[in-house]
């Protein structure tokens, strides 16, 4: 009976919402660091052995990848470890939501290292804000909270997926000056412009591929495949005025790395400068493939390119017995 009734959980629910459940945001605010993260490590488990369908979509999406350059053994590790990204992400967005603030702000004094940061100084110097170009890589979470408990400015765009979320993100963002701007409430161009003009840092992925309004008349290369570009980064660039800096959050082990590196707006090689932050995340991910966790809707944008990829037989899941637990 229990059974049943979470196989229909996981199969009503997306991963998101799952793992947003009540009782999992409860027990964040109670539960050390890596406790709470093997325990939404075991949920998420759970989720992929009653979605198998969407399981293999990203198992077939990380052999498209990393096949070609990966000896079976490390492509079976790659893919395990991605799944612990994946796991990661949304423990860490649970983690910043609901875990008690000032234990939150403690734990970002010590483990968040900045590199790169007079980039993104020099870019704010200019009074016209900054646009910071991230993706769904590492701990993109951590990225608008590392800056905000520094001083800055920021303002981020963010779809939620529950409204507890929304509102406990909202309370805790307005503590720190952070400005969230919600995705599905009115136009959020003209709202990321308004930030600029404030001085504000403002937060975009790139790689937010069901957003994009893509047209066929520009394509690019992105980790092997061939996508219809999206422009959007580019008219919020050319709009404001502001300069860009790409802003990556690799997670260490023994904590977190924030890199941030100019990007300059000008044409190089007739690339727009949208396509070269897209190039500087697809370095990143061919460096760090396992910190990338987009593998689902990646796969969903390519699908007809991945028509001749074999999936693997295997049920590629963390042990958890090694897999999901950090030295904290």
């Amino acid at each position: 009976m229990i059974s049943s009734r979470l196989q229909s959980l996981c199969r009503s629910l997306n991963l998101s919402k799952f793992l947003q459940m009540r009782l999992n945001s409860w027990l964040i605010r109670f539960l050390p660091f890596f406790l709470s993260r093997y325990f939404l490590c075991v949920l998420g488990r759970l989720y992929y052995y009653f979605n198998r369908k969407e399981r293999d979509l990203i198992n077939k999406t990380i052999t498209f990848v990393l096949g070609r350059s990966l000896s079976p053994r490390e492509l079976r590790r790659a893919r395990r470890a991605i799944f612990r990204g994946i796991f990661d992400h949304y423990h860490e967005k649970l983690y910043l939501a609901y875990t008690p603030f000032k234990r939150v702000r403690k734990f970002f004094a010590n483990k968040m290292q900045f590199e790169g940061e007079a980039a993104l100084q020099e870019a704010l110097a200019q009074g016209k804000g900054a646009i910071l170009a991230t993706g769904h890589f590492g701990a993109v979470e951590f990225l608008p909270a590392a800056l905000a408990f520094k001083g800055y400015k920021v303002a981020i765009i963010c779809r939620f997926q529950t409204s507890r979320l929304r509102d406990s993100l909202v309370e805790r963002a307005q503590q720190v000056d952070l400005q969230v701007i919600d995705s599905d409430k009115g136009n959020c161009l003209l709202a990321a412009i308004k930030a600029l003009k404030q001085g504000r840092i403002i937060i975009t992925e790139s790689d937010e591929f069901d957003e994009w309004k893509a047209k066929d008349d520009h394509q690019i290369s992105f980790l092997g495949a061939t996508l219809d570009y999206d422009r959007a980064l580019d008219v919020l660039q050319k709009r404001s005025g502001s300069p860009v800096v790409s802003a990556l959050v690799s997670r260490t082990g023994k904590g977190y790395t924030l890199n941030l590196a100019a990007v300059p707006h000008q044409q190089v090689d007739g690339k727009k400068v949208g396509e070269k932050c897209l190039e500087i995340l697809a370095d990143k991910c061919e460096m760090l493939p396992t910190q990338w966790y987009q593998w689902k809707k990646f796969g969903k944008m390519i699908s007809p390119q991945l028509q001749n990829v074999v999936p693997p037989s295997e049920t590629t899941m963390p042990p958890l017995s090694v897999s999901c637990q950090y030295a904290y």
